[in-house]
């Protein structure tokens, strides 16, 4: 069913305090937080008593109530999506736009580590072949791959506001081509 109510919204609508995704569980009395939320999926998950499911389900176990009584409930109509909430929409559509451009830039970064490798490894291969300024201008390309597989770990390890971040250095740096001339 396309264009369902966020769940995270739901649930604190209901009185269900998240932090950092996490919460007790409704279903089942527990010290510990067990019960996470999804976002991405719009999904929730209890570990400690195994409930799960969508905004849907969550809201027919959380009131005892049937599916049709769900939707209703959620100001859904069976049948018809509900007109999809802007601010809602909005939020994901700059998820969507910050999730392709941490994935475009890593693609970007893996290409240009690709090839200072390869230069890297023609250098090895026959390292007496640079001349003096090839060997300042290679120092110069094995300096900007440590600076990229530098940002490459940022990508793979970093949280949110380290890719924020790196993505502000980042912008003047897309369309930077890599010579190969460094091997005489």
């Amino acid at each position: 069913m396309e264009n369902k109510p966020d769940i995270r919204r739901i649930i604190e609508q209901e009185g269900i305090e998240l932090k950092r995704g996490k919460a007790l569980c409704p279903f089942h009395d527990e010290r510990t937080p067990s019960f996470t939320v999804n976002e991405k999926w719009q999904t929730f998950h209890c570990w400690g008593c195994g409930e799960h499911g969508d905004v849907i389900s969550f809201i027919m176990k959380l009131k005892g109530i049937t599916f049709k009584d769900a939707l209703v409930y959620l100001g859904m109509k069976s049948g018809r999506p509900i007109k999809a909430d802007p601010a809602i929409q909005r939020e994901k559509q700059i998820q969507k736009d910050y999730e392709k451009t941490i994935h475009d830039l890593y693609e970007s970064l893996c290409q240009q580590s690709r090839k200072l490798h390869k230069v890297r490894i023609k250098v090895k291969e026959s390292p007496g072949a640079l001349t003096e300024q090839g060997a300042a201008y290679f120092a110069g390309l094995m300096g900007e791959l440590a600076e990229i597989e530098f940002k490459i770990d940022i990508l793979l390890r970093g949280d949110f506001e380290d890719h924020i971040f790196l993505l502000r250095g980042e912008q003047y740096a897309f369309g930077r081509e890599i010579k190969q001339s460094a091997v005489a």
